[in-house]
């Protein structure tokens, strides 16, 4: 070792300087690719895993505030399905519509001698139930009755209405009123299949 320096330090200024440098080169190159270069790849590799989830963040930011979209959406629907359902329920339900019938055609001063429910009509996604009805009152009576029919949550349409037979009763003309009354239910297909299944095997 001493003879090295000795030997550095005998040789020529541009051999002394030049072997300084190519040492310092070394020892420079050996720095990077023993110490620095590793370093660098990791620093690659940890910005490339950054980056990855980063970009899953964004994804499963993007899928969370969807999907709180598609709940606000869903929450809608189901409100107007409710809101539809009541128009037209699922079941038919009719002595809860006859009890509001006779409960309407008291209120509007009328006398009710026939509500007779006749066969349903199936039709592609709902079941016509009709109901004959005759009554009794002057005009304006029946009149009410059908605007009270008209704002039921549930549909209920009125059609071949006949007013007949004017006679007067307590001081007003009453007349003897017929109509058939419609309401309608849904038809579930899968619950439609299932009774026809149910059917097929009797």
């Amino acid at each position: 070792m001493d003879e090295l320096i000795e030997r550095v330090l005998k040789a020529p200024p541009l051999q002394r300087w030049g072997g300084l440098a190519g040492a310092l080169v070394l020892i420079t190159l050996l720095n990077y690719f023993l110490l620095i270069s590793p370093e660098l790849t990791k620093l690659e590799q940890q910005a490339a895993q950054q980056r990855a989830l980063d970009s899953q963040l964004q994804e499963k930011s993007e899928i969370a505030q969807n999907l709180n979209e598609r709940r606000r959406e869903m929450d809608v629907l189901q409100q107007k399905l409710d809101e539809a359902l009541s128009e037209l329920p699922e079941a038919a339900d009719l002595d809860e519509l006859l009890a509001q019938l006779n409960e309407i055609g008291r209120k509007s001063g009328l006398e009710i001698s026939t509500v007779e429910p006749t066969p349903e009509e199936t039709a592609q996604i709902y079941v016509k139930i009709p109901i004959k009805m005759v009554l009794t009152g002057n005009y304006h009576e029946v009149a009410m009755f059908l605007q009270s029919l008209a704002n039921l949550r549930r549909i209920v349409n009125v059609n071949n209405i006949q007013l007949g037979s004017p006679t007067l009763k307590a001081e007003k003309v009453v007349l003897n009123t017929s109509f058939v009354a419609t309401t309608f239910r849904f038809l579930d297909p899968k619950a439609q299949a299932d009774a026809e299944k149910k059917k097929a095997r009797q």
